[in-house]
């Protein structure tokens, strides 16, 4: 079955935000990544070298930083994104072919992300396609239970309601992918360009829960598009 065949019937697209929409060499996450360790220092009173290794076992331990923050030390979730979402969001650069790319695709678009609603709506102002997407689905409509904890997507699925033998989810963190997947979600893998990509972003050796693996999602959106006829 050819790629336009086996997602005919799809009618709920499911996209992360960070490094999904836009490429990461824009630089965007790194400033919010570099302004989560600052506040990790801030909390701890710790140097920031000391800061960026608490970061790093808060992560790995529970999922996102904002968890392990909320879990170890009990901070407020929105004084956490207010302050890493402090950013200049001028790095991201409208991109009208990929906003044309979603606009033709049917049914349902949503956002899913372990940012803020707020964070969501800026990026996709400046990329120029806010009005493409349905809904926006942060990390506080999950009640602070981020991807890939199964619960988040439990209640992505209580509280929107679709079928996941109908959805398809967009990804450029790999294990944000194994839950859908096990729940029945069509799932796409977004290739890391960045040969220094953080091991934790990529697939495990055995990745059976990625159905698709690509290199641009502009050019792979564009081939689902139905040909126009000449005459």
């Amino acid at each position: 079955m050819d790629l336009k065949a086996s997602l005919k019937n799809k009618d709920f697209w499911i996209f992360d935000l960070d490094n999904t929409l836009y490429p990461s060499s824009n630089g965007l996450m790194s400033d919010v990544s570099d302004r989560m360790t600052k506040f990790v220092s801030m909390v701890t009173d710790k140097s920031v070298e000391e800061a960026l290794i608490e970061q790093k076992e808060l992560f790995k331990n529970h999922g996102t930083t904002l968890r392990g923050l909320m879990i170890r030390y009990s901070i407020d979730p929105w004084d956490f994104l207010r302050f890493v979402h402090n950013v200049n969001y001028n790095l991201v650069e409208k991109n009208q072919k990929l906003g044309n790319a979603i606009k033709a695709l049917k049914g349902k678009k949503i956002i899913y992300t372990n940012a803020s609603a707020t964070h969501a709506k800026k990026v996709l102002e400046r990329l120029g396609f806010l009005e493409e997407f349905d809904s926006i689905f942060d990390v506080s409509d999950a009640s602070w239970i981020p991807k890939p904890h199964i619960r988040s997507y439990q209640t992505l699925m209580e509280k929107i309601k679709f079928n996941p033998r109908s959805s398809v989810m967009i990804e450029d963190i790999a294990p944000n992918l194994r839950p859908a997947s096990d729940i029945g979600i069509t799932t796409v893998w977004i290739k890391q360009k960045n040969p220094e990509a953080p091991s934790w972003t990529l697939p495990e050796e055995k990745s059976d829960y990625i159905d698709y693996t690509i290199d641009d999602l502009t050019e792979w959106l564009e081939s689902l598009a139905p040909k126009q006829k000449t005459f």
